[in-house]
């Protein structure tokens, strides 16, 4: 980032609608300080790639930049692919003289996004809008905290929340890249607001006729919130945001965690109060408490993606808001994710490259990551050690808040320092790829492993997370059992079709409902194939 002063932004947000009710996106307008650069300084505007998600539409359109002198020109700089920040880049052609005033207007994403990805980008729900500020924001590139007062226009009865808090008006201050992650939603709002605005558990929805759900629904999500934040060390004292979003999208339910809030995709239909949202969700409130190990490789997905899959049915275990049964499926789905995965075995400085390149891919960190964690557990116990793995995630956590950089390196020194080479050697082995086994009582003293038949999931097609209506068959491969079931290269997918529950499942078939010279044929088969070694847990 360039260097910096004492600079501010007066953000005006609008938004444009193509009839009375429905947005198509929004009109931005920003003022910036005069001493966002000096007398010699040329400042460069950065506009999120999206990456993975990948734009489409929702580019800048209509962008006029004014200061002092009239026109403040900016050139597009060509696409570096050198360039590994994920910002399409607009350098100045001159210096800033006095304030500039930016103004453009940006469409929403597709409903369905080009490549699976982090829930962040604009879209629409209900009569409203959300993502995060990033997904529409271009913004001058500096490394100092920047002074922020955002304004949303707004009609009558419509309101606007984010993770810097509520309300059409808000001030705050922060860095640059954490501006690009706040998360927001602006429309007609489903609330349970903590009626201390500065503190607790608040959920904000758009999007779903829920109301009355919602408030069903908060008592079990404060809750989770509370056993999440207590047994990571949170305070009581800092506002926590659920925020949930509804729309005709994927129909896979994802989310994305910020600072104090996280993003849910809610597909259409699904229960707020569904037991598999309530797993999902409390995965996000732990990316939340839970901070990320630094790599410029991005080669730590294990860490920050497998823990959350641990604790998230742990603690809600633990503290008795699921009962056995559902921890059973819970744990027993994420050994079905990972044993059936042909990407078990590889090593994990590949897992980026590979992550999502097709079928149940992207899981393999996640799931890996949290085998390794139930492993270690067991041993911690057998090995009578002082620590858990909870409470080791809490001292990196704890070196976060104190200011210290934490790093794989940071978990290999904490293994070596508190549990010892054993550790470091099963940590070296996760890494490699090798199969793991947890013993026992991985999940629990009251629990056994044991042996299972199954195969490897094989789709038979291309497909990375979800199955799109409209889309074609492609890449269907000969003799796999999709192809001997009667698919067809080519097909049309007539209905959505969520992968997930296959891949939690060691049995589940799948239907697949195609459009094939003017008829709908329903496609049933078992979407696996070749032996592969595998376990579950039984109470």
């Amino acid at each position: 980032m360039q260097q910096g002063y004492s600079q501010s932004a007066e953000i005006n947000l609008k938004f444009r609608y193509g009839n009375e009710v429905n947005p198509i996106g929004i009109d931005v307008e920003y003022i910036l300080s005069a001493d966002f650069s000096n007398s010699t300084e040329r400042l460069v505007f950065l506009y999120d790639r999206m990456y993975p998600l990948q734009r489409s539409s929702d580019t800048v359109s209509n962008l006029q930049v004014k200061d002092r002198l009239g026109v403040f020109p900016l050139k597009l700089l060509p696409n570096d692919k050198l360039d590994g920040s994920g910002y399409l880049r607009w350098s100045a052609l001159r210096a800033q003289d006095g304030p500039v005033t930016v103004s453009y207007f940006v469409p929403l994403a597709p409903p369905l996004a080009l490549k699976s990805g982090p829930v962040k980008d604009l879209q629409a729900a209900g009569d409203g809008i959300s993502g995060a500020l990033g997904s529409f924001l271009l913004f001058p590139d500096q490394s100092k905290k920047i002074n922020i007062n955002l304004h949303w226009i707004l009609n009558n009865g419509q309101d606007a929340v984010c993770s810097q808090g509520v309300g059409k008006n808000i001030s705050f201050q922060t860095s640059l890249d954490d501006l690009f992650e706040i998360q927001f939603l602006a429309g007609s709002l489903y609330a349970y607001a903590n009626n201390k605005i500065t503190a607790g558990f608040n959920m904000y929805g758009l999007g779903q006729e829920v109301n009355d759900e919602l408030n069903t629904s908060a008592d079990w999500y404060s809750k989770a919130y509370e056993i999440i934040r207590d047994s990571l060390n949170g305070s009581p004292t800092v506002p926590f945001y659920y925020f949930f979003r509804s729309y005709n999208g994927n129909p896979m339910s994802s989310g994305r965690a910020g600072s104090g809030s996280f993003l849910l995709y809610l597909p259409k239909k699904i229960s707020m109060n569904d037991e598999d949202i309530r797993i999902l969700s409390a995965h996000e409130m732990i990316h939340v408490f839970v901070s990320d190990l630094v790599d410029p490789d991005d080669l730590t997905d294990w860490y920050i993606e497998g823990i959350a899959d641990y604790l998230s049915v742990k603690l809600l275990y633990d503290g008795h808001l699921i009962d056995v049964k559902k921890y059973l499926e819970e744990i027993n789905g994420q050994a079905a994710v990972y044993y059936t995965n042909k990407l078990r075995s590889i090593p994990n400085q590949k897992i980026p490259e590979t992550m999502w390149s097709g079928t149940n891919a992207w899981t393999t960190p996640y799931s890996r990551g949290a085998m390794y964690f139930a492993d270690l557990e067991g041993k911690l116990k057998q090995h009578r050690a002082k620590v858990t793995v909870l409470s080791l995630v809490n001292v990196l956590n704890a070196m976060k808040k104190r200011g210290e950089k934490i790093s794989s390196e940071s978990w290999v020194n904490l293994l070596e320092k508190e549990v010892g080479a054993w550790a470091l050697a099963d940590y070296e082995t996760m890494l490699s790829g090798k199969l793991l086994i947890p013993g026992d009582n991985a999940f629990g003293e009251s629990f056994k492993r044991k042996p299972v038949k199954a195969s490897f999931f094989d789709l038979g097609f291309d497909y990375p997370k979800s199955i799109k209506a409209g889309e074609h068959i492609k890449n269907l491969r000969a003799n796999s059992p999709a192809a001997k079931a009667g698919l067809k290269e080519g097909d049309i997918i007539n209905s959505d079709v969520d992968l997930f529950p296959l891949y939690k499942s060691y049995s589940k078939f799948l239907t697949i409902d195609v459009r094939r010279n003017g008829k709908i044929i329903s496609i049933r088969y078992h979407p696996r194939s070749t032996s592969a070694s595998a376990y579950k847990w039984i109470f």
